[in-house]
C-alpha cells in the first residue's frame, strides 16, 4: 500500500522519519448514550442481535447500509444469523425478506441457514470485480465442524451453498473475510488454538518434549496418570507457499499441572499445558481455494499471561491496514485492542489501550465488548457499530443475559495524532512522499495554536517558496470542513507546483494535533 498518493494516518516510521518535542496520541471512540441501537424484537433472535464474525457493507444496488449479525439462541444451542437495513448510517430497520421460517413462522429478516444451520453465520464480501458473475455477487464463508462452507448471493439476501463445501478445513469458528484492493484478492484472517505444553518423550533427560500444535478446534480429558489426551481435533501443518495441510491430532498427550480454569471455550489459559488463541492470514483468488496460511498475531509480553486473540476485523484505510482485535483472558470480558500494519502481514500494537472499552455495570455491554464491523464513514466521523454482552466469557449460557448492538462515534481519520509536547513547537516530518494533485490537506486541530507546514526535497533543504514562513498558517479545527480536510497554501502557491516530486513535509505544531494528510483531491468548502 503505498505512502504516496490519497490519504495517509501518520501511524508509525512507514510514513514518519522523525518527529521532535511530540507525542502520539491513541483515541477511542465516544459511544452514543442512546446504546443499544439494535435489540431483540424477533422470536428467532434469542438472547439478542451481536456483531461476531459479521459485515457491515453498502449496498450500491440498493444505495443503502447492510448490517449482517448474529444471534444466539440458549434452547437449541444455534447460531443465526439477519440483516438490518439503514438509509443514513444511523436509523436501522429489520427488512420483511420472509426467506426463512422458525419455529413454522415465517421469520422475518431472518436469513438462509443451510446445511448445519447451528453455524449459519457467514462473513459477507461484496466481489468488486467486473467480471465476477452476477449470482456470486455476494460471497460468504462460514466455519462449520466439517470444514468451511463457501455460499453466493446476488443480492446479500439470497444465498446458495458452493456444490463442493466444505472447501476448506484450517479455520476456527470465527472468520474475517475481506477484498484486499491492495493485493487484488480476498484475504481472510481467522482463529486458531496454539497448543503449548510437554509430551511425554522417554529419551529425554527430562522425560518430556516441547510441544506446540496450532488446532481449529479439539476435545481433551485428564487421564489418571495426569495427562491431559486429546481427541476429536485436527492439527494444522502451515505450508508457505501453498495450502496449509491437516492431520488428526487424536492421542497427544500433554503434561497437566497448575491447569487455568475453563475460559468459556473448553480449555485453560494458564498452566503446564494452555491453549491460547491466536490469529492467521489467508489467501485466494476466487474464494474457494485458500492457501499460504500463516500466523500473523499473537499475544506477547506486553499483554496479561492468560491473555489471547479471539477475533481480529481488518480493513484497508489510510495507506495501512487497520485492525481490531478482541482480547480477552480469564477475567473473561472482552475488550478491543487497535493494530496496523502496511502490508497485512506484520502487525504493530503500540497502544495497550481499549479502543472500544466495557461499559458501566449493567450497561449492555458491561461483561464482553464484541468486534466492530466495518464503520460508517460520514463527512467528520466514522461511526462504529459492535456488539455487547451483560455478562462474562465463562459464565453459564443458562445464567441470565441478553446482548445488543451499539455504536460508537470517531473523528474523521481520528484514530491516532501527534501532538505537541505543552509549552513547546513540535516537529513531525515525513518520509519522502511523491508529490501528485493539486493540494496538500490535512486533518488537523490547531484551534488553541497554529500549524505550519514546510517542504523540503528529498535530501532535506527547504525548497524556496515552500518554507514556515511562507506557509499560510492553520488556526482552526479542520472538522468543520467536508471529510475534516482543509488545504495548506504558502501564499498562493499550491504544493502541485512540484507534482512528480519526492518531498519531505515538515510540520511545525505548537498547540495543535495533527491526525492525517492527504496528497490530490479534497474538498474545501466548510
Amino acid at each position: 500500500m503505498p505512502a504516496e498518493e490519497g490519504l495517509l494516518l501518520l501511524l508509525d516510521g512507514a510514513v514518519v522519519a522523525r518527529t521532535v518535542d511530540c507525542r502520539q496520541t491513541f483515541h477511542s471512540p465516544i459511544k452514543d448514550p442512546a446504546n443499544p441501537i439494535l435489540t431483540a424484537t424477533e422470536p428467532w433472535e434469542g438472547r439478542g442481535p451481536y456483531t461476531w464474525g459479521t459485515r457491515l457493507l453498502w449496498n450500491p444496488e440498493r444505495q443503502q447500509h447492510d448490517l449482517y449479525y448474529v444471534a444466539f439462541r440458549v434452547e437449541d444451542n444455534h447460531y443465526r444469523w439477519g440483516l438490518a437495513e439503514s438509509q443514513d448510517g444511523l436509523t436501522w430497520t429489520k427488512p420483511q425478506l420472509q426467506i426463512e421460517t422458525f419455529a413454522g413462522e415465517s421469520a422475518r429478516n431472518m436469513l438462509t441457514g443451510g446445511p448445519h444451520p447451528d453455524k449459519a453465520v457467514r462473513s459477507v464480501v461484496r466481489d468488486p470485480r467486473p467480471d465476477c458473475p452476477p449470482a456470486q455477487r455476494y460471497k460468504g464463508i462460514r466455519f462449520t465442524y466439517q470444514g468451511e462452507y463457501v455460499s453466493y448471493s446476488p443480492d446479500g439476501r439470497r444465498w446458495t451453498e458452493d456444490p463442493e463445501n466444505p472447501v476448506w478445513r484450517v479455520p476456527s469458528d470465527i472468520i474475517h473475510a475481506m477484498w484486499d484492493p491492495g493485493g487484488g484478492r480476498f484475504v481472510a484472517y481467522f482463529k486458531l488454538w496454539e497448543v503449548t505444553g510437554e509430551t511425554p518423550a522417554p529419551t529425554s533427560p527430562s522425560g518430556w518434549r516441547p510441544v506446540r500444535k496450532y488446532l481449529p478446534f479439539f476435545s481433551h480429558r485428564l487421564r489418571p496418570d495426569g495427562l491431559a489426551e486429546f481427541y476429536e481435533g485436527i492439527e494444522v501443518l502451515f505450508e508457505p507457499e501453498a495450502g496449509a495441510r491437516t492431520q488428526p491430532v487424536d492421542g497427544l498427550l500433554l503434561r497437566a499441572a497448575g491447569q487455568g480454569m475453563d475460559d468459556g471455550g473448553g480449555a485453560p489459559l494458564t498452566g503446564a499445558w494452555h491453549a491460547r488463541r491466536v490469529i492467521a492470514r489467508a489467501e485466494s483468488d476466487d474464494f474457494r481455494r485458500w492457501h499460504r496460511e500463516q500466523i500473523v498475531l499473537a499475544v506477547d509480553e506486553r499483554d496479561r499471561p492468560d491473555a489471547n486473540i479471539q477475533y481480529f476485523f481488518v480493513l484497508p484505510y489510510g495507506g495501512y491496514y487497520l485492525g481490531f482485535a478482541t482480547l480477552h483472558d480469564e477475567r473473561g470480558y472482552f475488550e478491543q485492542q487497535l493494530a496496523f500494519s502496511r502490508d497485512g502481514r506484520h502487525w504493530s500494537r503500540p497502544w495497550r489501550g481499549n479502543f472500544i472499552g466495557l461499559g458501566p455495570p449493567g450497561a449492555f455491554d458491561s461483561g464482553m465488548v464484541l468486534a466492530p464491523t466495518d464503520p460508517i464513514c460520514t463527512e467528520t466521523q466514522l461511526i462504529f457499530y459492535y456488539g455487547g454482552f451483560d455478562l462474562k466469557h465463562w459464565q453459564p449460557m443458562s445464567d441470565p443475559w441478553s446482548s445488543a448492538i451499539g455504536r460508537a462515534f470517531l473523528r474523521r481519520d481520528g484514530f491516532a495524532s501527534w501532538d505537541n509536547l505543552p509549552g513547546r513547537t513540535g516537529t513531525v516530518e515525513t518520509q519522502p512522499l511523491r508529490v501528485k494533485g493539486e493540494d496538500l490537506w490535512l486533518n488537523a486541530d490547531a484551534r488553541a495554536g497554529q500549524l505550519r507546514v514546510e517542504v523540503r526535497d528529498e535530501g532535506g533543504q527547504v525548497i524556496p517558496g515552500f518554507a514556515p514562513e511562507d506557509c499560510t498558517p492553520l488556526n482552526e479545527d479542520t472538522s468543520r470542513y467536508a471529510q475534516c480536510l482543509a488545504p495548506i497554501r504558502w501564499g498562493e502557491r499550491k504544493l502541485g507546483e512540484l507534482a512528480g516530486r519526492p518531498v519531505r513535509l515538515c510540520f511545525a505544531l505548537q498547540e495543535a494535533s495533527l491526525y492525517a494528510l492527504r496528497l490530490g483531491e479534497g474538498e474545501e468548502e466548510p
